[in-house]
């Protein structure tokens, strides 16, 4: 594949957006990653402004997840379109934030997602486009070494022609993975304690549910819950962890709401939820819905209580762009800002002002920056090829 690097001028006259769990530098500034056909982007968000600071292009390749390895310096890449997983020496510290590539490793094809276990020794890549779990080995610095693969198996949901796991999520035990299969309708139970990476436990959604992404909500050591985006049927799915038994880990359903609340898409038959993070606070819970067929996609803002326990919806903003893929939190203790990349539309990324009492979302946005200055160059004409992920170094 071909790497090259190219560095760019601040864009000082655009405002702009950033990351997940992004880490503030002095003054307030952010360093983040940006992922998206064909390119990886490191960037800096300081004063509402956006600064392009570097520019990785491969060509035909898709980095749709990104995850950073601190301790080592390596940033981990999939390629949604190949079964290539790229790694990168990326300096936190150095100024010119350009990643040098170093190696490639095989795994399944189509993973769509990367997730390390606590101690960052093992990942797990969900294989979208294969039916796929990847287990890597990531202890050592450079090519993580491949230890298992396991093939999804068992019926799909209806209209659905393979399994899609679509994401990882590790649970506050740190002891287990759950994996959203969007193609078979099912929660995954990934155990790995002693390393062994079994699945122990399937729950079952509704029919045609279609579930993407999720998160854990942990309120005291005996009292944990999960919550889960269906991209299918737009529903916000709540859940009661259950520890213990051979299962290791089951669900206990509590409710389930629109993603809209009461007010559908104007385009249902589209319509597809996609991220889901919950505040520090435990209280505050974001689905990014795509696709609406509305003039702007949105992003839906729930409170959860957890003595209900339940989901209230409260309110809804438009994200100025369609196809918001991937939203993350400001790293300042109040996450006072929730960034999101939008794949199409006018702006590829936007910076949401956060309420630190209510979870209120403000708009308009704070800062954006236009899909057209984020796009691979010769690809301004299609759609859809804007940002699929943002995440802090």
């Amino acid at each position: 594949m071909r790497h090259t690097f190219t560095s760019l001028l601040a864009l000082a006259s655009m405002a702009a957006a950033a990351p997940a769990k992004a880490i503030a530098r002095q003054g307030g500034a952010f360093d983040l990653l940006v992922g998206g056909p064909s390119q990886i982007l490191t960037a800096r968000f300081e004063n509402n402004a956006f600064q392009i600071i570097n520019k990785n292009f491969t060509a035909g390749s898709a980095p749709s997840w990104l995850r950073y390895k601190d301790s080592t310096s390596t940033l981990y890449a999939v390629n949604e379109n190949g079964a290539d997983l790229n790694t990168f020496t990326l300096k936190r510290d150095d100024a010119a934030l350009n990643p040098a590539y170093d190696s490639s490793a095989t795994g399944s094809a189509g993973v769509v997602f990367l997730e390390f276990n606590k101690d960052q020794t093992r990942m797990v890549g969900a294989a979208y486009g294969s039916e796929m779990i990847d287990i890597w080995d990531t202890s050592a610095t450079g090519a993580p070494k491949l230890l298992k693969q396991i093939k999804i198996a068992g019926p799909v949901g209806p209209g659905q022609t393979a399994h899609h796991p679509h994401q990882a999520i590790v649970d506050p035990t740190g002891a287990f993975m759950v994996i959203p299969d969007l193609g078979g309708d099912q929660l995954l139970v990934l155990d790995m304690q002693n390393d062994k990476f079994d699945i122990t436990n399937s729950v079952s959604l509704a029919a045609g549910s279609g579930p993407r992404h999720g998160s854990f909500i942990r309120v005291s050591d005996d009292k944990t819950f999960f919550v889960v985006a269906t991209e299918l049927s737009n529903l916000v799915v709540l859940y009661e962890a259950v520890y213990g038994g051979a299962e290791g880990l089951a669900f206990k359903y509590i409710s389930e709401q629109s993603t809209y609340g009461t007010s559908p898409p104007a385009n249902e038959s589209t319509a597809a939820a996609g991220e889901v993070l919950v505040a520090a606070n435990l209280r505050d819970v974001y689905v990014s819905n795509r696709l609406s067929g509305d003039a702007s996609d949105s992003v839906a803002h729930f409170v959860f209580d957890a003595a209900a326990p339940g989901l209230t919806f409260a309110a809804s903003v438009p994200t100025t762009g369609i196809l918001p893929r991937s939203m993350g939190f400001s790293s300042d203790a109040d996450q006072t800002i929730l960034f999101v990349a939008n794949q199409g539309g006018q702006n590829g990324l936007i910076a949401l002002a956060r309420a630190a009492d209510s979870g209120e979302l403000a708009a308009p946005p704070l800062g954006v920056l236009a899909n057209s200055d984020l796009v691979p160059e010769g690809s301004q004409a299609s759609e859809n090829v804007g940002p699929q992920f943002v995440a802090a170094l």
